[in-house]
């Protein structure tokens, strides 16, 4: 099966390749709940994987999210890996990787300097975990690129994320 995406799909996915080619700063891209981010996730990763040649990781709080994204991608007729010890699989074959934060923190300093972007599922709640994988990603990758998808990009606690 592969996967066509809808037009505002194809275009949030064009607006966020224009803004990681002329920035390095990080974005937001909201999306209303059962609009599809998974898709969008899947075709960002594939094609900032094709054109930096480098690795992508898409990570996600739950092991049920981190397994939808990841089938998404296989969808669009790629390859990825599932790093997550309780989606129960800790790969990184494939150069997109889809991870939980506890257990892809581990790794992050060490891999850091292969990844050219972090997308962030839920990115209304981005953890002091997810603050740590993407500062030790960018000791090795100063360049590196962060995506954040919400269906909810404003918090009771704190207001909006942006």
């Amino acid at each position: 099966m592969t996967i066509k995406l809808r037009d505002y799909q194809q275009t949030a996915v064009q607006k966020t390749i224009d803004w990681i080619k002329r920035n390095i700063a990080p974005c937001l891209v909201e999306m209303s709940v059962g609009a599809g981010k998974s898709i969008y996730v899947a075709e960002v990763a594939r094609l900032i994987h094709e054109m930096s040649g480098k690795r992508v990781l898409c990570i996600a709080p739950r092991s049920e999210l981190v397994i939808q994204n990841a089938g998404k991608y296989k969808a669009l007729g790629e390859q990825c890996s599932i790093y997550s010890a309780s989606a129960g699989q800790k790969s990184l074959r494939y150069p997109v990787v889809f991870a939980t934060p506890g257990t892809f923190a581990k790794v992050a300093e060490r891999l850091g300097h292969e990844f050219a972007a972090v997308i962030v599922d839920e990115g209304e709640g981005i953890t002091n975990t997810i603050r740590k994988i993407i500062e030790d990603m960018r000791n090795g990758s100063p360049n590196l690129r962060v995506i954040g998808t919400t269906g909810t990009p404003f918090v009771t606690v704190q207001g909006y994320v942006y």
